[in-house]
């Protein structure tokens, strides 16, 4: 049987769904693709230059050039893989519970997400501690301003490392009463009440947006204060490359149940993810 496949996400098995027009059309600006070329440029020059060090006996230097290879490839992996990215699944995940919730049909964040930022923010962290412990070791009283901006910014990617790990795995949930977004440093929670629409925005990449009224029963933990939460709330946005499934799936199921507010019922039932798996959430009555 044929397969085709959904420009933006994967294979969509039998059941090809439309993808939405705020994604169709739209590719990487050029500025980033260039800044990733270039990056990608740096990374293999400073390849080069470790094997030319370490051929030429200087086992040091050619292992620095080494790490800061490793590590701006891994920055351009991250963008690589976050801006085109392999295929999605066309499955949807499991019904899971929410916390202190309902249970619902979940959309959790890819494996290879959490790989490429705490491989960066591992790497990140213990460069520039070894650089802080050097300094504060070889630094003056005049210098001491210097090692605590440099302890600061040693504790912030450790920060976003410790939250991050902790939040794992991300995850969008359908529930019954309402949208539940577990991301990298926050969650929040939204009723179906609340939502006014469901859109796709492009914005430099993907995006799907739940617009979302202020209420009563929205919940937003911010696990690091308000820093490292966007400022989009009280809209529940979630960038749709980030999930392991297709997310043109992941859109056209939330754009269902809340267009069909009677159906949301089945939201906590096996019945929902049998409607989603055969595309049924498209031009469907009921």
């Amino acid at each position: 049987m044929r397969t085709e496949q959904n420009p933006i996400g994967g294979p969509a098995g039998r059941h090809v769904l439309p993808p939405p027009a705020g994604w169709a059309g739209h590719r990487p600006g050029a500025w980033i693709v260039l800044g990733l070329g270039y990056l990608a440029a740096l990374a293999l020059g400073a390849g080069g230059a470790s094997a030319w060090a370490l051929l030429s006996g200087q086992p040091m230097t050619g292992l620095a050039f080494a790490l800061g290879a490793v590590y701006l490839a891994h920055i351009v992996g991250l963008g690589v893989w976050g801006l085109w990215g392999p295929p999605r699944p066309s499955r949807t995940g499991a019904l899971t519970s929410t916390d202190n919730g309902p249970s619902g049909v979940s959309f959790p964040y890819s494996a290879w997400a959490y790989y490429w930022l705490t491989a960066i923010l591992v790497m990140t962290t213990l460069g520039v501690g070894v650089i802080t412990a050097f300094a504060a070791a070889t630094a003056t009283a005049k210098g001491l301003p210097v090692v605590a901006i440099l302890v600061v910014l040693t504790l912030g990617p450790l920060w976003l490392l410790v939250t991050m790990l902790r939040l794992a795995p991300g995850r969008i949930t359908l529930s019954p009463t309402g949208v539940y977004h577990r991301s990298l440093t926050f969650t929040h929670f939204v009723p179906w009440y609340a939502i006014v629409e469901i859109s796709a925005v492009w914005a430099g990449f993907p995006r799907i947006v739940a617009k979302a009224l202020p209420s009563e029963d929205t919940r937003l933990i911010r696990y690091g204060g308000r820093f490292g939460t966007p400022e989009f709330l009280p809209f529940l946005v979630v960038r749709a490359r980030w999930l392991s499934a297709d997310p043109v799936v992941a859109y056209h199921a939330l754009s269902f149940y809340h267009a069909h507010p009677d159906q949301r019922s089945e939201l906590a039932t096996p019945a929902a993810l049998e409607r989603i798996s055969n595309g049924r959430t498209v031009n469907q009555d009921h």
